[in-house]
């Protein structure tokens, strides 16, 4: 048997969905706080919602990964940043979430676009929380921050 590892959250709610709210806490400790439905379908609330902690779970995971990918081939990032964008709609009588479009731009010496974007693009399809989110459309954008055309 491989390697078993289970990280743990939780979640509360009090009240009608409308009105209500609840409370988010990760198993670690690392974060907690109130989550409503008005985070959820209005801008400039101040409580989390759960499209943007999966959002933020992909975009952890893939920059991760794709600092991985690139130490591995001797390239470790000066720095990467991914910013996720995390599309809630309405199909039919049903609310999904339909697409996740991953922008990331990174630092790194040594390294030319093509092969930047190459690596961008594997540890997209590699990275765990994108494969558990395999039923959703996931853009992804590359950018090399350096803007080097060829490694030297």
């Amino acid at each position: 048997m491989g390697i078993r590892i289970i990280r743990t959250a939780q979640a509360s709610w009090s009240g009608t969905v409308p009105d209500g709210g609840g409370h988010l806490a990760l198993g670690s400790g690392a974060f907690e706080g109130p989550f409503t439905l008005r985070a959820r379908v209005e801008d400039g609330q101040h409580t989390a919602n759960p499209e943007e902690l999966v959002g933020l779970a992909n975009a952890a995971c893939y920059t991760m990964s794709l600092a991985d990918l690139l130490s591995t081939e001797g390239h470790p990032p000066q720095s990467l940043e991914t910013a996720a964008r995390v599309h809630l709609e309405q199909t039919g009588e049903s609310w999904s979430i339909t697409r996740i479009e991953l922008h990331t731009t990174g630092a790194v010496e040594g390294v030319d676009a093509t092969t930047f974007d190459a690596l961008a693009q594997q540890a997209k399809a590699t990275c765990t929380v994108s494969r558990a989110l395999a039923g959703t459309e996931i853009i992804l954008v590359a950018e090399l921050a350096n803007d080097q055309r060829e490694a030297p």
